[in-house]
């Protein structure tokens, strides 16, 4: 019995999510993110109840060596990972919406500050929303991880979908030179996904 071989409908869900090419769009981008998050979560789906199946058959010293794996030594993530790194990570960066870069690239002045600012609230609320939702501990057993994984993605995706709009009316208000900059922005030099 292989039961390392991934799932192909698993497989399949995330693959169908993957865009042949980069989105040119911020909007885009962060449509193909969510949809990325959303096929992860299907992953999930599909894996949790047969996990969850072949954990109850086990003996119990068999879950005990399940529910360690991964967990001694330091080096290897548990089964269904781990959500209390995982929210450890900075809430504000889940979007991928550098507020403050945006600002001082684009510059929005009049209707375009309004809009800007209206992004900037959406973002913070997003970030709060998804702090509140990080566990202080990890679940035990491997099916309590994957809930717990896929309550994060879930609210990671709630909180693209409410700053969607947001951004989408920002982007509307650019001029033709400002789009063109906002669709080729890079982050500032030296600045990581951990910052």
């Amino acid at each position: 019995m292989n039961s390392a071989r991934p799932s192909p409908r698993r497989n399949a869900a995330i693959q169908a999510s993957c865009p042949t090419a980069v989105p040119l769009t911020p909007v885009a981008r962060l449509d193909a993110a969510a949809a990325r998050l959303q096929a992860m979560i299907q992953a999930l789906d599909i894996v949790r109840d047969p996990l969850q199946r072949f954990y109850v058959l086990l003996t119990d010293e068999q879950r005990q060596r399940f529910d360690g794996m991964g967990t001694s030594g330091g080096a290897q993530t548990p089964v269904g990972g781990n959500v209390v790194a995982l929210c450890s990570e900075q809430s504000n960066d889940v979007t991928k919406l550098p507020v403050q870069r945006i600002e001082e690239v684009l510059q929005p002045k009049g209707p375009q500050r309004e809009a800007f600012e209206a992004l900037r609230q959406a973002a913070q609320d997003s970030a709060a929303n998804l702090r509140g939702t990080c566990p202080s501990e990890m679940p035990q057993t491997p099916y309590g991880r994957l809930d717990a994984v896929k309550t994060r993605l879930a609210t990671m995706v709630e909180a693209m979908n409410a700053i969607r709009p947001k951004l989408q009316d920002f982007y509307g208000s650019l001029n033709d030179e400002q789009k063109a900059k906002f669709n080729i922005m890079a982050p500032p030099p030296g600045a990581t996904a951990q910052q």
